[in-house]
């Protein structure tokens, strides 16, 4: 977290330093050049505004323009004949600005007289004084005004800028450090809280979540975090229940079996009868250990994605009536009555016929071990315009509605106190699986007390 909260501070600082040194590019590069250009267009447009004057022989409105104008924006005129060394007047300004015949002159003078007006910078040698100096040739009078005003102001507003913009700058830089402290902390604070929860989550603290309310992406991830902790946390249920559940499913079998096989080791020989009871039994049992394994597996198969599923061209309805015929003997045993009902001899459809038989296996068992004596267990099949739908009914003691949507998952028992009906909590996530595999639509439909009716549907053609 701290690696992230410096980069946070260290990409606000330096987003204020590139913006600082643009500006100081911009006032080192353009803003003297910008302010020194504004200085000389004033100057210019003065100086041309006097030579108007002084050219209609207007010298009145010359001399008051110098003496109201000129002095309060610092320019100093003077005015000399055509040889740039006859100084006929000055005025305006301050008398120390008056460097007109240093710089008329050369080259200057070779300029001004060429293309009419000329521009240079100079230093008046007594005051140290830099000073413009811009000079219009008026050729129909033979004269030359020069105008000069003080580019000292120019300095020193550039470096009182120069040392504002440093002042600025520091100020910038520890205010963009504080603020990216600011920011960094209450960015990561959702980051710090998620952080927090995993190390409970990992700990195995499965009721930890991440209390996290800002709406932003990071509230969002908390949400979604919270619900896959949710769900681990639903999944660690079902892995203590499998733990309690398998052993004891396992362990009951595995009892009987060593029991009833010293029991058919220590009878004596002409006690056959009880020899074979007590073998009947181990191998009833070790059947029920089978198929419990066999369970397990195919569970294991289809959740890892592994479970062979091949769909081809079958009759459904015949395949219905086998799987039903195998549980008839079951049923009686149990006093209930099983029975078949269809509204179509036959009717072809795509499935994998092996796989379809654990689902009718695990539908059926489920229902039969659900019923009491005397009740019924009814498979329906209906042909609809696309599909085959079957449904497996019973009145048994049915299912309280706010386990509904658990019983598809791996070792849920809704019958948790061992008790009552055999299972595994297998089944059902077999059928999910299966018919997941296939495409299928599934449901189930129950009441307490009333029964439940679980169906799927299958595919009249390939997808």
């Amino acid at each position: 977290m701290r690696k992230i909260s410096y980069k946070l501070i260290l990409g606000m600082i330096i987003l204020v330093s590139v913006t600082l040194g643009s500006i100081w590019l911009y006032q080192t590069a353009f803003l003297e050049r910008n302010y020194t250009n504004r200085i000389v267009d004033t100057l210019k447009t003065n100086l041309h505004e006097a030579a108007d004057l002084y050219e209609t022989d207007d010298m009145t409105g010359f001399e008051e323009y110098a003496e109201n104008v000129l002095i309060s924006r610092n320019i100093t005129i003077e005015v000399f004949g055509i040889d740039g060394m006859t100084t006929l007047r000055g005025l305006g300004g301050m008398r120390g600005q008056m460097a007109g015949s240093r710089v008329l002159k050369g080259a200057y003078l070779d300029e001004l007289l060429k293309s009419g007006e000329a521009l240079t910078r100079t230093t008046h040698p007594r005051q140290s004084l830099e000073l413009i100096a811009y000079s219009i040739l008026i050729p129909e009078s033979e004269i030359i005004i020069t105008g000069t005003i003080p580019a000292e102001p120019i300095s020193e507003t550039v470096s009182i800028l120069k040392d504002q913009l440093i002042g600025i700058s520091l100020l910038l830089l520890i205010l963009s450090a504080a603020i990216g402290t600011f920011i960094a902390r209450m960015l990561l604070k959702p980051v710090r809280e998620l952080n927090r929860t995993v190390n409970q989550l990992a700990e195995g603290n499965m009721d930890a979540r991440a209390e996290v309310s800002t709406k932003d992406e990071l509230g969002e991830l908390a949400n979604n975090f919270n619900r896959m902790a949710d769900q681990l946390s639903k999944l660690d249920s079902l892995r203590k229940d499998l733990v309690a559940n398998v052993s004891h499913e396992l362990r009951t079998p595995l009892g009987l079996i060593k029991g009833y096989a010293e029991l058919a080791r220590d009878v004596q020989y002409e006690q056959t009868d009880n020899r074979k009871e007590s073998l009947d039994i181990i191998i009833e049992e070790t059947d029920r250990l089978g198929v419990m394994v066999d369970d397990i597996l195919n569970l294991s198969q289809i959740q890892a994605g592994y479970a062979d599923i091949s769909p081809v061209e079958g009759d459904i309805i015949a395949d219905a009536q086998t799987a039903v015929s195998k549980y008839i003997i079951a049923a009686e045993n149990k006093g209930v009555e099983l029975l078949f009902d269809t509204d179509r001899d036959s009717v072809i459809a795509y499935y994998d016929a092996m796989r379809l038989q654990q689902v009718f296996h695990n539908l059926i068992t489920n229902a039969i071990n659900h019923t009491d004596p005397g009740g019924k267990v009814s498979i329906f099949v209906e042909s609809l315009a696309s599909v085959v739908r079957i449904e497996v009914r019973d009145t048994g003691t049915g299912i309280p509605e706010d386990e509904l949507p658990f019983i598809w998952e791996r070792y849920y028992k809704v019958d948790k106190s061992g008790s009552g009906a055999k299972g595994s909590g297998i089944g059902l996530a077999i059928v999910k699986g299966i018919l997941e595999a296939h495409g299928s639509a599934y449901g189930v439909e129950s009441k307490l007390g009333s029964g439940t009716t679980f169906w799927f549907e299958i595919d009249k053609s390939t997808k």
